[in-house]
C-alpha cells in the first residue's frame, strides 16, 4: 500500500496539441466533429474550467458533476489490471470541452498502459440513423510512475470516435478508466480525482471571433482568458502576426494574473486598413503564454466590411435584372409576379417576393412590406430568406444603426443553436442556414465553421455527391433542390472571394457517406434494410458543382422530363429554376438547351440569361448510363421519328438511396412514349414518409418492376453494369445483383411516440402505429409466440445472383433475366401498370382467383388484392392501357404525361409454362376509418367488435338465429380516428355489408337484396345515395358510393348492402313468418372506389418455381388500340426469341452468357422472306 495523500505534486503533465492553421486547410478542417460552435467561439455562461466526476447531488456545486464511482479500494486505489467506473445522473455534452484530467499516482518507475472509456447511454428510440445501442469511445496513453501525484490531460481528439463520430460527445453518461501495467504484473495505482477540463492550461475565447467594419475603422473583440490549471498563471498576450498582413492587432491588457479557475478579459483592437477591399479580411492569431509556456492561442478574423446586397445578387447582377426587364417583354412579365404579389403573413416566405421588388422597382413600399420577414426564430428555408430579405432590404434605409446591431446579435445568437449533423438534403439545408447566417452578418469564424467543418457544407459535397454527379439519396426532386441550394450558397460566397463555382472539390472516397456507429449488417437489421452506403468509386481525385448538373443531362427527356426515382417523382427539370441558374454560372449549350424548352412564359426573372445560343444540343435522344446512383437510359435510335414517338426506358442498379432509397436492383424502372410514362417507379403509388406504408409497401421490391424472390425484400448491395450498348437497331444493357432477401419492414420503419406520457414507451408499437393511421393490418406472430416489433425484418434467405438485360429496339423492349439458387424459390416477374384490358395466347386458361397475392402477415404480398390467375403454356399477350386524363392523377406523385393512352401488350414468352397473376395495387384511395358493429337479436347482442377496415380488414359472420326469433338488427358506427401516418390516405364512405344472406330452415337461402324487395329489410340512418346521381336512383346490389363494383378486402360482392352510417346506422330485418336459422355476412371495406379499373394500377406477376429461373418478356408501348406492330412473339428457348411484325418482319433476338461468368451479349438479325437484312451484335 503507498500514501495518496497530496502534500506535495509533481505535475507531469500529458498534453496531445492539435493545431490546425486555418489558411492552409483542405476540403474540412479538424476541428469538434459535429459540435454546435464555432472552435474559440464559445460562451462564457457555457464554460467552466473544470467539472470534477463524483460529488453527491446535496454537495454539488455547478463545477461538480453528479453521479457514482464504482470499483475503488481504499482510498480511491485500482486494482491492476482492474478498472473503476464513474457513471453521471445523466447524459452530458462536452463536444466543446478539451479533454479529461486525470489525477494519477502509479508506484515509482513502474510504467503504466492506461486506457479511458466514454460511453454513450442506451437511447430509448432510433434516429434515421442510429440505433438504440450505446456507443463507446476509448483513447489510450502510457505513464512511468514517480510516486506521486501525476496530471495526464487526456484531450478528447484522442478518443478513437471523436472525429468520425462527434456526437457521441455530446451524450457521456459513463466513464471507465483502467489499464495494466507494462510489465504484466499485477499493482495498484490511485486515482484521486477525475475532471472534464476546458483546456489543458488556458481557454482563450470571444463570444465574437469576426468582425466587418468600414475602411479605417477600430474593430474591437472581448477576449475571455480562462485559467483552467490548478496553479496560478502569469498571462502575457500577444499578436503574431501571419507574414506580410497589414491589419495589426493590439491587446490590451497585454499581462493578465489569473488565479486557478478565473477568467479575465482582455480587448483586441484591429484597424480595418483600406489596402483591404470589401469583403476581403485578415487572421489575427493572439498567443498567450502561461507562467513562460505556450498556454493557448485564438484567432479571429477581421474584415473590411462588403455593402450589402450580396446573398441572392451583388450589385451588379441586381441591375442586370433590371436592364432584362427594361429589355425584355417575358422579363416585364416576370416581374409582375413580384411587383403584384400580396403577402398572406409574417413568414420570412412570405415576404421575401416583396425584398425582390425593392430590388427590381426601387419603390421603398416594398422594402417596408418585406421588413416583417426578418425574423429568426425559424428554421429551413423560412431562415435562409429571412437572411436574404435582410441584406435585399438593407440598402433600402429602413433600418437605423440599432437595427443593425440588434439583428446581428439575433444572428449570432441564433448561429448557436444550428447543429451540423450529417450528409443529407436537410443535413445540408441546416449547413446552409448557419452558411447564410454568417455571410449576411459577415462573421467568417462562423462562416469557415458552416463551410469546412465535419457534416458542413464541403463535407457534404465530398460526400454526398458521387463520381457520376448525382446526388447519392437519387431522389430526382432532392437532387434537385440540393444542386439548387449548392449553387445559389456558391454564388453567394463568391463576393468574398471564396470561389465554390470552379473549385475542384477532393471527394469522399469511403462509401460511408456520414459518420454511423453501427456495422452495415446491424443497420440492415435495424432499420429495414438500409445499408446507408454509396456504392461506386472515383475515377479522378476531384469533383465540380457543374458535375450537379451535367449528372441529369443524358437521362433527360427531350421535354426536360425525368423519370421517378427512389422517393422522388417523376420531374420535369424545365419548370425549375435549376437550369437557368446552371446556365448562368457555367454557361454550357446542354444547359442552355434545357432552358430554351421552358419557353418565354416561364423564365426565371433572378437567373435566366436573356440572351440564348441559337445552336444548342438535342437532348434526350441517346442512350447513357451513371455507375455512381446506378441508372440506365436506353433509347430507340429509329431515323426520322421525333424524339417523344422514340421508345425509353431505364434500368436501375446502383447507389441505394439512404433513408429515401427503395430495393430495387435491377428494376425496370420506367419506360416513357409519346411523352406519357406508363409507371413512376415506386411512385405509382404513394403514402407519405409518417405512414407504415411507406416501409412496409412503397420502398418494397414488390412495387417494382423486377423479379422478386418468395415475396420477399431484395438486400441493398454493391451492384454492377455487365454491358451496355449502343448501336442503330438495338440498345442493350444488363445488370447484375447478387442479393439475399428478406421480408419488408414489419409494419413500416419505427415512429416515436408524440406527446409522450411517463411510463410510456419511446417508440409505439405495431398496434399502436396502425391505431394512429386508422387502419387494420393482420398481425405476425413469431415462433415465440409474439407479434415482431416494427421494423423487424426476420431473417435473410440465400444469395440469389440476379441479371437482367434490357434490349430497345424500334417498336418493343425486351427484358431478359436469369436467376439462380440453391434451394427452391418462388420467382414472380412483376410489372406495375394501369389499366388491365385482358389476356390471350398459347394455352392460357382462367385458374383461380385469390382474395390476395399472399397471405403472409410478414410480406406486401398481402396489400395485393382481388387476384385473378392463369396458366400458359406457351406466350402470352397481356394488354394494358394506361388513360391520361383529368381522373388518373391521384396525387401529385403519380401519372404524369400528355393528355391521352399509352397502351402496353406485355408478352410473357419464356417459361412456356408458367402461372400469370394480375392484382390490384394498393393505390392512395379511401380507408373506412374506425368501425363498431353489433348485431342483435330481439335486444340481444350476438356479435360485437371494432376494426378499421381499409385495403384489408373483413369481418366474417356467421351467426346462428334462435327458433321464433323476431327481429334482428346489424348496427354500425364509424369515425375518423387518424391521428398520424401522414396526409395522404383520407377517409371516405365505403363501408358495406358483402354476401349477406338468411338460410332458413328449408335451407332455403334468401339474400339481403332479395328481403329488401320483400319489405323485410329496412335501412336505418345508412347513406343510400350515390356520388353524382339523383337520390331518386339509391344504390343498387354489387353497387358502391361512386357507381363502381363492391370488393372488400380483395372479394367480389355482387350481393352487397350500404353500411356507412349517419350517426348511428342499422340494417333492420323482420324475421316474422320467415323461419329463419343462421345469417351469413361480411362487414368492410370497399376498394378501390369507383369506376376506376380502367385506371386502376395492377400488379402483374409471371410466377415460375426452381432453383433458377429464366424469363423473356416483351413489351410493345403504343398509342392507338389498333397500332400494335407485333405479330406473334415466340422463345425458341430461354435465350432465344422470335418476333414477327405485322408486316412480315422477322426478328431474332438471341441473349449470350446472361447465365455464365462471361460477358452477356446480344444478337439481333432482322429478316424479311427470309432473308437477312440487317444484323447488329453487342
Amino acid at each position: 500500500m503507498f500514501d495518496v495523500k497530496l502534500f506535495s505534486s509533481s505535475l507531469v503533465t500529458v498534453v496531445l496539441f492539435l493545431l490546425g492553421d486555418l489558411s492552409s486547410h483542405g476540403q474540412m478542417l479538424s476541428g469538434l466533429a459535429g459540435g454546435r460552435v464555432a472552435k474559440g467561439a464559445e460562451r462564457e455562461a457555457d464554460l467552466k474550467p473544470w467539472l470534477t466526476l463524483g460529488r453527491s447531488k446535496k454537495e454539488m456545486n455547478d463545477s461538480f458533476i453528479p453521479g457514482t464511482w464504482e470499483g475503488f479500494g481504499e482510498g480511491r486505489s485500482i486494482a491492476i489490471p482492474g478498472t473503476v467506473d464513474f457513471t453521471a445522473a445523466r447524459a452530458h455534452h462536452w463536444s466543446q470541452l478539451y479533454g479529461l484530467r486525470l489525477e494519477v499516482v502509479v508506484p515509482k518507475n513502474r510504467t503504466f498502459h492506461g486506457e479511458a472509456i466514454v460511453h454513450t447511454p442506451q437511447r430509448e428510440a432510433k434516429s434515421s440513423y442510429r440505433t438504440t445501442a450505446p456507443v463507446s469511445s476509448i483513447a489510450r496513453f502510457s505513464l512511468i510512475g514517480s510516486g506521486r501525484s501525476a496530471i495526464v490531460d487526456l484531450p478528447f481528439a484522442a478518443f478513437d470516435k471523436f472525429y468520425p463520430f462527434g456526437e457521441t460527445f455530446q451524450q457521456i453518461q459513463r466513464i471507465e478508466i483502467g489499464g495494466r501495467f507494462a510489465d504484466g504484473k499485477n499493482g495498484q495505482l490511485a486515482l484521486p480525482q477525475v475532471h472534464v477540463i476546458a483546456a489543458p492550461l488556458l481557454k482563450l475565447f470571444s463570444g465574437a471571433r469576426s468582425r466587418a467594419g468600414e475602411k479605417n475603422a477600430d474593430l474591437t473583440y472581448d477576449l475571455k482568458v480562462m485559467n483552467c490549471s490548478t496553479r496560478s498563471q502569469s498571462v502575457t498576450l500577444a499578436h503574431h502576426p501571419y507574414s506580410k498582413h497589414v491589419m495589426n492587432a493590439s491587446v490590451t491588457p497585454g499581462r493578465l494574473i489569473l488565479k486557478p479557475g478565473e477568467t479575465k478579459s482582455a480587448t483586441v483592437t484591429v484597424n480595418v486598413t483600406d489596402r483591404v477591399p470589401p469583403g476581403g479580411r485578415e487572421r489575427q492569431k493572439i498567443v498567450a503564454l502561461a507562467n513562460g509556456q505556450l498556454g493557448g492561442e485564438i484567432e479571429f478574423i477581421t474584415a473590411r466590411r462588403l455593402p450589402h446586397p450580396y446573398l441572392v445578387h451583388t450589385p451588379e447582377r441586381w441591375q442586370a435584372v433590371r436592364d432584362k426587364i427594361r429589355d425584355h417583354e417575358w422579363a416585364k412579365k416576370a416581374a409582375q409576379h413580384y411587383l403584384n404579389y400580396e403577402t398572406k403573413d409574417n413568414r420570412p416566405g412570405s415576404r421575401w417576393p416583396h425584398a425582390v421588388a425593392w430590388q427590381i422597382s426601387r419603390d421603398l413600399k416594398y422594402a417596408h412590406l418585406a421588413k416583417p420577414g426578418v425574423r429568426f426564430d425559424v428554421g429551413g428555408k423560412d431562415l435562409i430568406q429571412a437572411c436574404e430579405i435582410y441584406d435585399m432590404i438593407a440598402d433600402s434605409g429602413v433600418y437605423s444603426t440599432g437595427d443593425r446591431v440588434r439583428i446581428e446579435s439575433e444572428m449570432r445568437e441564433r448561429m448557436h443553436h444550428i447543429g451540423l449533423s450529417g450528409v443529407a438534403n436537410l443535413e445540408l439545408q441546416e449547413a446552409r442556414c448557419g452558411f447564410t447566417l454568417a455571410l449576411a452578418s459577415q462573421d467568417f469564424a462562423w462562416f469557415e465553421h458552416f463551410l469546412y467543418a465535419t457534416d458542413g457544407v464541403y463535407d457534404n459535397i465530398a460526400n454526398g455527391i458521387m463520381p457520376d454527379g448525382w446526388w447519392y439519396e437519387g431522389s430526382v426532386n432532392y437532387n434537385v433542390w440540393v444542386s439548387r441550394y449548392i449553387c445559389k450558397m456558391a454564388l453567394a460566397a463568391e463576393p468574398f472571394g471564396v470561389n465554390m463555382i470552379d473549385q475542384y472539390f477532393t471527394p469522399g472516397y469511403s462509401k460511408e457517406f456520414r459518420r454511423l456507429t453501427d456495422n452495415v449488417e446491424t443497420r440492415k437489421r435495424e432499420f429495414g434494410g438500409k445499408p446507408f452506403q454509396k456504392f461506386g468509386k472515383h475515377p479522378v481525385p476531384r469533383l465540380t458543382l457543374d458535375q450537379l448538373w451535367d449528372s441529369f443531362i443524358d437521362h433527360l427527356s427531350h421535354d426536360g422530363q425525368i423519370y421517378a426515382a427512389n422517393d422522388g417523382g417523376e420531374w420535369s427539370l424545365t419548370s425549375d429554376e435549376g437550369f437557368e441558374i446552371a446556365y448562368m454560372m457555367w454557361r454550357k449549350p446542354e444547359f442552355a438547351a434545357l432552358v430554351k424548352r421552358r419557353g418565354e412564359g416561364a423564365r426565371s426573372l433572378l437567373y435566366g440569361v436573356p440572351e440564348l445560343p441559337d445552336d444548342t444540343p438535342e437532348i434526350g435522344t441517346r442512350s447513357a448510363w451513371s455507375d455512381g446512383i446506378g441508372f440506365i437510359t436506353l433509347r430507340s435510335q429509329t431515323p426520322g421519328r421525333h424524339p417523344s414517338e422514340q421508345i425509353e426506358m431505364s434500368l436501375k442498379y446502383g447507389t441505394h438511396g439512404a433513408y429515401h432509397g427503395h430495393f430495387d436492383r435491377t428494376n425496370f424502372n420506367s419506360m416513357r412514349r409519346y411523352d406519357r410514362s406508363f409507371y413512376s417507379s415506386g411512385h405509382g403509388l404513394w403514402y407519405s414518409y409518417a405512414s407504415f406504408m411507406y416501409g412496409m409497401f412503397v420502398q418494397s421490391s414488390i412495387n417494382h418492376n423486377m423479379v422478386i424472390v418468395d415475396g420477399r425484400n431484395q438486400e441493398s448491395v454493391e451492384s454492377q453494369r455487365l454491358m451496355f450498348h449502343s448501336g442503330s437497331r438495338i440498345q442493350a444493357a444488363a445488370v447484375e445483383t447478387d442479393a439475399r432477401w428478406s421480408c419488408p419492414p414489419y409494419l413500416g420503419l419505427q415512429m416515436k411516440r408524440p406527446n409522450r406520457q411517463e411510463g410510456e414507451s419511446a417508440i409505439l408499437s405495431g398496434r399502436e402505429r396502425l391505431a394512429a393511421e386508422d387502419v387494420f393490418m393482420p398481425a405476425a406472430i413469431g415462433p415465440d409466440g409474439k407479434e415482431p416489433e416494427v421494423a423487424d425484418i426476420g431473417d435473410w434467405t440465400e444469395r440469389v445472383l440476379q441479371r437482367r438485360m434490357a434490349v430497345v429496339t424500334d417498336h418493343y423492349i425486351v427484358l431478359a433475366d436469369y436467376l439462380e439458387g440453391e434451394e427452391e424459390h418462388t420467382f414472380d416477374n412483376l410489372l406495375q401498370i394501369r389499366g388491365f384490358q385482358g389476356i390471350e395466347g398459347d394455352g392460357v386458361r382462367k385458374t383461380r382467383h385469390t382474395e390476395q397475392m399472399g397471405t403472409n402477415p410478414r410480406l406486401a404480398t398481402q396489400l395485393i388484392t382481388n387476384c385473378q390467375w392463369w396458366r400458359k403454356n406457351g406466350t402470352s399477350r397481356t394488354r394494358f392501357r394506361t388513360i391520361y386524363d383529368n381522373k388518373s392523377h391521384l396525387n401529385w406523385r403519380t401519372l404524369r404525361g400528355a393528355e391521352g393512352d399509352l397502351y402496353a401488350d406485355v408478352y410473357a414468352a419464356w417459361p412456356r409454362q408458367a402461372e400469370i397473376m394480375v392484382g390490384a395495387a394498393p393505390e392512395v384511395r379511401h380507408r373506412a376509418g374506425w368501425t363498431r358493429f353489433t348485431i342483435e337479436i330481439d335486444g340481444v347482442v350476438i356479435a360485437e367488435d371494432d376494426f378499421s377496415p381499409w385495403i384489408l380488414g373483413r369481418k366474417d359472420l356467421s351467426v346462428p338465429i334462435p327458433e321464433n326469433a323476431r327481429t334482428l338488427i346489424l348496427k354500425t358506427r364509424n369515425e375518423d380516428r387518424r391521428k398520424g401516418g401522414g396526409f395522404i390516405l383520407t377517409k371516405g364512405p365505403c363501408l358495406f355489408w358483402g354476401g349477406g344472406k338468411l338460410q332458413l330452415t328449408n335451407d332455403q337461402q334468401l339474400p339481403f337484396s332479395e328481403l329488401q324487395k320483400l319489405g323485410k329489410l329496412t335501412l336505418n340512418g345508412i347513406r343510400t345515395d350515390v356520388h353524382g346521381r339523383p337520390a331518386t336512383l339509391p344504390i343498387e346490389p354489387g353497387e358502391d358510393y361512386w357507381g363502381g363494383p363492391v370488393v372488400i378486402a380483395g372479394k367480389p360482392f355482387q350481393e352487397s348492402l350500404p353500411a356507412q352510417p349517419q350517426g348511428d346506422g342499422e340494417v333492420r330485418i323482420d324475421l316474422r313468418s320467415l323461419d329463419a336459422k343462421h345469417l351469413t355476412v361480411a362487414l368492410g371495406a370497399d376498394y378501390p372506389q369507383g369506376k376506376v379499373t380502367a385506371y386502376q394500377r395492377h400488379t402483374y406477376s409471371t410466377r415460375t418455381r426452381g432453383k433458377s429461373a429464366h424469363f423473356l418478356t416483351v413489351i410493345e408501348p403504343f398509342e392507338k388500340k389498333e397500332a400494335s406492330m407485333i405479330r406473334t412473339v415466340e422463345a425458341r428457348s430461354e435465350s432465344e426469341l422470335k418476333v414477327v411484325l405485322k408486316d412480315g418482319t422477322e426478328h431474332s433476338i438471341s441473349i449470350r452468357g446472361l447465365a455464365d461468368d462471361k460477358e452477356p451479349a446480344v444478337i439481333f438479325r432482322e429478316s424479311r422472306e427470309g432473308k437477312v437484312i440487317a444484323e447488329e451484335r453487342s
